[in-house]
């Protein structure tokens, strides 16, 4: 459903989708009470003695910046980071959760973000808060439309969940509320939108940004590197395999080296990498005898879902992540690609061996 708010957003805004979501967000909890109410609610199925709280937009309390502040009396409790398909900054979760530590507990990182990145968004606090040293404890909670609760050792609590659950509570909470229920439709519109495919208008700022295609450059190069690294070490073979790219990806074949190697694409997939957010690198095993991508995948499913990375089988073709080093130079975040390679290699091979005389992609 497009409304008037959702479509000036859009065509105006586009860009600022989060901060304008949270600032209705923030104006609908001021204006209506029993839209507060709701929201409590909510936050109750997490900390079930969660006092009352004001709600606040864009404090910043040193180098955080959080969406939008959860105040009992004079003191945070909550911070809500919302989130569209921008992804985390250096500070997310981690900064945020020491921060919310000081304060007197229980205290919330509440995200929110859309249905289609859940999983996503809860695989990379996952990683960050293991990267960062800090354990967690998974939590119960009273509320089927919590994603993901998890209690920190430094005290606070991560919680996440996604802006259809947020929205549908407020809205069955406000029934009675006709206006309030009206501006609830105006932010569900807007969230809609922003998750669509649909066109959005192109702004100046991003024709003239340079360092995206810098940055496409910079990861050609380290696919370009990192599959001559894998073919010296003896785990990839690229003897009669070609270059490939079409209008959603980016890339080479190449192939397991030995005698029960099997074919695959690997490369920047621009569709996967915009679907699941975490890399824009990606194996691709078709159906062909070549690349076998059914028998690839029972083996390399259950390995990969144990290893923590993501996999997708979608039109025939399976797929995996190669996750990139982050805040690393360039050799380190080839030696962790070819690590990659060689650790899917290990595991392939337990293929059979396949007949001779196939065709090459």
């Amino acid at each position: 459903m497009q409304t008037v708010f959702s479509h000036i957003v859009q065509k105006r805004f586009s860009r600022v989708n989060e901060d304008v979501a949270t600032d209705a967000l923030a104006f609908i909890l001021h204006s209506s009470e029993t839209a507060r109410t709701g929201m409590m609610r909510f936050l109750r199925g997490v900390v079930p003695n969660m006092p009352s709280l004001r709600f606040r937009t864009q404090q910043t309390e040193g180098s955080i910046r959080p969406d939008m502040w959860g105040y009992d009396e004079a003191e945070p409790r909550v911070f809500v980071e919302n989130k569209f398909w921008a992804g985390l900054t250096d500070n997310q979760p981690v900064s945020y959760l020491r921060q919310l530590a000081v304060y007197t507990q229980p205290t919330i990182l509440f995200v929110v973000v859309p249905d289609a990145r859940e999983q996503t968004m809860r695989r990379e606090l996952s990683r960050r808060l293991q990267d960062a040293g800090i354990r967690t404890t998974d939590m119960d909670t009273t509320s089927d439309s919590i994603v993901y609760s998890i209690t920190t050792e430094i005290g606070p609590i991560l919680a996440l969940t996604s802006w259809t659950k947020l929205l549908s509570a407020l809205e069955l909470e406000v029934a009675d509320d006709p206006s309030t229920r009206s501006d609830l439709l105006q932010l569900r519109a807007l969230c809609e939108a922003a998750d669509s495919d649909a066109f959005v208008p192109i702004s100046s700022e991003e024709v003239s940004d340079q360092r995206t295609p810098a940055f496409i450059l910079q990861l050609n190069t380290i696919i370009q590197e990192s599959a001559e690294v894998a073919v010296t070490e003896g785990v990839l073979d690229l003897n009669g395999l070609r270059p490939q790219a079409s209008w959603e990806r980016i890339g080479r074949y190449a192939e397991i080296a030995g005698e029960k190697g099997v074919g695959f694409w690997i490369g920047i997939h621009f569709g996967l990498w915009k679907k699941h957010g975490a890399t824009p690198l990606w194996l691709l095993f078709s159906q062909s005898e070549w690349s076998r991508a059914l028998e690839v995948r029972s083996i390399l499913e259950p390995w990969a879902a144990k290893e923590g990375i993501i996999t997708t089988y979608e039109n025939g073709e399976f797929a995996i992540a190669v996750d990139i080093a982050i805040g690393e130079d360039k050799d380190q975040v080839v030696r962790s690609v070819v690590n990659r390679l060689k650790g899917i290699a290990a595991v392939l091979s337990g293929l059979k061996q396949k007949q001779a005389g196939l065709d090459n992609a």
